[in-house]
């Protein structure tokens, strides 16, 4: 899913908990494993190149944060310094979740074990995700 869409969920879920900060923060970091496979290529500071390779649905770049292994973790973590913080963190990281599992992009929920795979129904970087992610920013400024 596009990163607006990640940023619209965290907004949606910042509105309605009241703390912003941490429902987009975690609703949108998740992709910071994003870096793991561009560092491995080498494509890290090339822009061209790691748009090109965000764009391709054959060369998933999800890796560790998007596990439901590394996600109650996480969660519980946060929860030990703040419980209140720790469920707005976890719910914006379950919504990055769900988005990922919409689009029709691999998505490996158990990572790193790479035998359960999803795809979701709509296209990866296509006209459909564009038009979700604008309904998710309408959703946000209707509530």
């Amino acid at each position: 899913m596009y990163s607006t869409a990640h940023l619209a969920a965290g907004l949606i879920i910042g509105k309605l908990t009241g703390d912003y900060p941490t429902a987009i923060i975690s609703a949108v970091a998740i992709d910071l494993d994003h870096l793991i496979p561009y560092t491995q290529k080498n494509i890290l500071f090339n822009l061209k190149k790691i748009l090109r390779s965000a764009k391709s649905t054959h060369d998933s770049a999800r890796s560790y944060l998007h596990s439901f292994i590394v996600f109650p973790l996480l969660t519980g973590l946060v929860m030990l310094f703040n419980f209140k913080v720790g469920l707005v963190f976890g719910l914006g990281y379950l919504s990055h979740f769900l988005l990922d599992a919409i689009d029709d992009d691999d998505f490996y929920p158990f990572f790193p074990w790479r035998n359960f795979n999803t795809k979701g129904f709509i296209g990866y970087y296509s006209r459909a995700e564009f038009i979700f992610t604008i309904i998710l920013f309408g959703v946000y400024f209707l509530i």
